[in-house]
């Protein structure tokens, strides 16, 4: 990927619905060498999806969690999380280093939705031990990524060994 490449990314992140016109005028390409370049990263898998960034209210669930699990790894443990993969309130699991298991990311109508889904994933995993936290607000929640270089790559290209 080149800085165009990475240009043209981060306009699709902020407006995917972005024609390749849209997207030629601000990385000073035609529309055709656009496409080409968008195709190329949808074929590598760099982009993964389009999607719509929805206000969770307006869909009746208003209150965001976050559940740390640490779970036993027996014969329980895989199903329950390919059960958790597939739950429509969990939007987010992921497995993590560190004291707890699994974080999880959900949105639900309210505490008694949150329950429901609390004795659900305790009905899947055995389950050591559960910290559930309430969000009061969301202060960045875009989902916007930058493309970053790593250090060890500029550290070779100022030693001249690239």
């Amino acid at each position: 990927m080149d800085s165009t490449d990475l240009k043209i990314l981060a306009l699709l992140q902020q407006d995917a619905r972005a024609t390749n016109a849209d997207l030629a005028a601000q990385v000073d390409l035609t529309a055709s060498s656009v496409y080409e370049r968008v195709r190329k990263l949808q074929d590598q898998g760099v982009i993964r999806r389009y999607t719509v960034q929805v206000d969770p209210a307006a869909l009746g669930k208003p209150l965001t969690a976050f559940i740390r699990l640490t779970v036993a790894y027996d014969d329980r443990q895989a199903p329950g999380v390919a059960a958790l993969a597939e739950d429509p309130d969990v939007l987010e699991c992921y497995s993590v280093a560190g004291e707890d298991c699994y974080i999880i990311k959900t949105r639900v109508a309210g505490p008694s939705e949150l329950e429901a889904l609390i004795y659900r994933i305790r009905g899947r995993l055995t389950v050591l031990r559960s910290v559930t936290m309430i969000a009061l607000s969301a202060i960045k929640e875009d989902g916007v990524l930058v493309a970053a270089e790593s250090a060890p790559q500029k550290a070779r290209s100022k030693n001249g060994n690239a």
